[in-house]
């Protein structure tokens, strides 16, 4: 055998024509040279990928192929790729990529199928684009929640033209560039054809038509911008890092349509007295060694101010951990807080004074005299 057309498609031997039809979609939608302009090699791809599918999709091409191998002159059949076996092209050797794709059940890859339609689709309500707006909050604020005022600057609907663009009293005109279709036609030559791709005309983005006279206000976009202050909710235990959407806060839509979210982005000042993991909170408590070996009450600070007293018992070693529940950090989302663990650091000291010497060997000499008991 010359070419394995089956592995050119990617299909197995014994594919349906179903399957072959579909795994060729497949293939024109991520190989067709209009979308890969810049290869060189895209248009011998697809040419190749089209001469496979001419055979395998015709059921004697195909017998005669899975029996000798080859098809062509001496089997009888026409050889190459027509695209007029799809319904198109009316004799000639043009072709539009977009029928091409809507004959295959896309729906058009995007192009517009009459002025009429592009009209509707560039006037629609279009959802206004999102905005980002960093922010810093403390620790406290993020463990617990708060409430902010920011002032950020966003698009909003035009007051004179209410969105249209038009100055009031004024209309539109056809446009100079599509001639009122709403769409460019470009023909690009290749090996096997000429393709005529369309794309949204630039100049009245797809209407057909333009404003005789643009608003004063805003210079026909539809749109302003404007510095606004607004109060946000951020929720209890975000974390550096983390994204807060605020919807319907985002930059005005146009022709009618909603606006887009404001989304958060999160920076949490540190605190030096807590450590946060997950949904708990570590503090480290400083304590003597006398009160580790007799046992003290130390007061533990919270992230929401104030204090909790905790009873450290006697024998408490260095490093121990208390839990103080519900004092933590709270899980975005969640009702439920974590606990405060504080860890016990037993401080020996570095400088002992002649007193604190004298009563330390003291110690010792008890120590000492247990060891040899």
């Amino acid at each position: 055998m010359g070419k394995d057309y089956y592995e050119i498609l990617g299909v197995p031997r014994d594919a349906s024509p179903d399957e072959i039809k579909k795994k060729y979609r497949e293939l024109v939608m991520k190989y067709h040279p209009d979308l890969h302009k810049n290869d060189p090699e895209a248009a011998k791809r697809m040419a190749e990928i089209n001469e496979a599918y001419e055979v395998l999709s015709n059921p004697e091409k195909r017998a005669q192929y899975d029996r000798f191998g080859a098809v062509g002159a001496q089997g009888g059949g026409r050889g190459g790729f027509d695209f007029r076996d799809f319904g198109f092209g009316g004799g000639g050797d043009f072709f539009d990529l977009d029928d091409l794709l809507r004959n295959f059940g896309f729906g058009g890859f995007g192009f517009t199928e009459n002025r009429r339609s592009t009209r509707r689709e560039s006037e629609a309500p279009t959802r206004g684009e999102d905005i980002e707006f960093p922010i810093t909050i403390t620790f406290a604020e993020a463990i617990l929640g708060t409430k902010k005022e920011i002032t950020l600057s966003r698009k909003e609907v035009c007051p004179t033209c209410h969105g249209s663009g038009v100055e009031p009293g004024s209309g539109y005109v056809t446009c100079p560039t599509c001639h009122g279709t709403g769409i460019l036609k470009k023909v690009q030559r290749t090996i096997f054809g000429d393709f005529i791709t369309q794309t949204t005309c630039p100049t009245c983005h797809g209407t057909g038509r333009i404003p005789k006279q643009k608003c004063h206000t805003c210079g026909g976009s539809g749109v302003v911008t404007e510095t606004k202050t607004i109060e946000v909710k951020i929720p209890a235990g975000v974390d550096t890092g983390m994204r807060v959407r605020i919807k319907g806060q985002g930059h005005a839509g146009l022709h009618g349509g909603p606006r887009g979210d404001l989304y958060l982005k999160i920076t949490v000042l540190p605190d030096s007295r807590f450590e946060r993991v997950g949904d708990k909170l570590y503090y480290t408590a400083h304590i003597t060694f006398p009160e580790a070996v007799l046992g003290t009450k130390i007061n533990v600070p919270l992230v929401e101010g104030g204090y909790e007293t905790l009873r450290i018992p006697p024998g408490t070693q260095n490093g121990a951990e208390f839990h103080i529940r519900g004092r933590g950090a709270y899980m975005v989302g969640s009702r439920r807080r974590g606990d405060l663990v504080v860890k016990i650091q037993v401080d020996i000291p570095t400088n002992p004074s002649q007193e604190e010497v004298l009563l330390i060997e003291k110690l010792k000499e008890i120590y000492d005299s247990k060891k040899t008991q």
